[in-house]
């Protein structure tokens, strides 16, 4: 079916087709805003459950491309053909942002097509996987919106004599009332010495209750009748702190170790070409994320920086960083997890997965 038969065309005086393939073909977009604008039909058509289909495609980005890109088409009807786009639109989430899916497409091209249309169809990927267009320039740190305010100084309280200046006229005690002041005085002191020796009193006999006696025949006198007694607390008979479970630690220590192992001997093995044998290194459900295809075009590949992040029964989890190094001697780093199943010999990758690119190629 014919691109234009899917879409609607403006006839005279009526609104042009506001679907997003016919605003690329109008609007002009660079390399990477092409592949972005695919992806987000691509994105849309399998939320409403439309089926992918690879003739659709190629009639859809003939839609997307303008005039500068018109040198791009064959390129662009070869990539939604091709097994690696394929495997990329499949996965869940379809079209991740992963770097490795950019390499492996990248490459597809390059065995067909001429070096400039491969460069610029890199930026196309790019904005096709949701990935960072290469020259966008890098957002700046934020600075810091909440600063320390200064704290206040506390007011100072006024001093002795400019109190003694404020209220001159209060503190002078006038004649008539000094006798009276005296007595009251007398009084007090009288009544703070009787609450001293009452609460005094209190106390010592509180103390005298609560504290044990060290008479011997105190203990040892016999109960009144309808007493309590409470028994004293056996020291013998506490229970000793549980020891932790050596075995099971050692037990775990020596999973992770297998699997750091085999992670490390899989990525040796594939760099060295050794494909046979890096076959015994993941199952069926991993093997995607290790085509030995794709490992070919690098001159080496290697992991380190492993580390366990979870273990439970056989299954160990890893983290690591995986760096490809080209035949021109530029390289690039990115994370990956991995899952190990240790129950077997060798123990087997069952998963693996991207997390983000630590370095960029240079």
């Amino acid at each position: 079916m014919a691109a234009g038969s899917r879409h609607g065309r403006a006839g005279k005086g009526q609104d042009a087709c506001s679907c997003s393939a016919c605003r690329g073909a109008q609007e002009p977009v660079n390399d990477y805003a092409l592949g972005a604008n695919l992806r987000r039909q691509i994105l849309s058509d399998l939320e409403r459950g439309l089926p992918l289909d690879g003739r659709r495609l190629q009639a859809l980005v003939g839609d997307f491309c303008g005039q500068s890109q018109l040198a791009l088409l064959p390129a662009l009807k070869y990539l939604v053909l091709a097994p690696g786009f394929s495997s990329a639109a499949s996965q869940q989430p379809p079209l991740p942002a992963d770097a490795r899916l950019q390499l492996r497409l990248q490459q597809e091209l390059n065995e067909v097509f001429a070096a400039p249309i491969c460069a610029r169809m890199d930026a196309v990927l790019r904005g096709l996987l949701g990935l960072q267009e290469a020259n966008a320039p890098a957002q700046p740190a934020s600075p810091l919106t909440s600063q320390t305010a200064p704290i206040p100084p506390q007011e100072q309280p006024p001093l002795e004599e400019e109190v003694a200046e404020e209220y001159d006229g209060e503190l002078e005690p006038a004649a008539g009332r000094s006798g009276s002041n005296g007595l009251v005085a007398v009084l007090s002191f009288m009544a703070g010495v009787l609450v001293v020796g009452v609460g005094g009193g209190l106390a010592w006999l509180l103390l005298q209750t609560t504290l044990p006696s060290t008479n011997p025949a105190d203990g040892q006198r016999p109960g009144l009748p309808g007493e309590l007694t409470t028994p004293s607390p056996d020291t013998t008979t506490a229970e000793a702190p549980l020891a932790p479970d050596l075995s099971q630690q050692a037990s775990s220590d020596a999973a992770a170790t297998q699997a750091i192992a085999s992670v490390e001997q899989l990525y040796n093995e594939l760099s060295l070409g050794n494909v046979q044998a890096a076959r015994q290194r993941f199952s069926g459900e991993a093997a995607d994320q290790f085509d030995p295809a794709f490992f070919r075009q690098f001159q080496r590949v290697s992991v380190d920086q492993l580390r366990t992040i979870g273990i439970n029964g056989s299954q160990v989890s890893l983290e690591g960083v995986v760096t490809f190094v080209y035949p021109d001697g530029t390289s690039q780093s990115e994370s990956r997890q991995f899952t190990v199943d240790t129950s077997t010999d060798p123990a087997l990758i069952t998963g693996s997965s991207f997390a983000q690119v630590t370095r960029g190629r240079q």
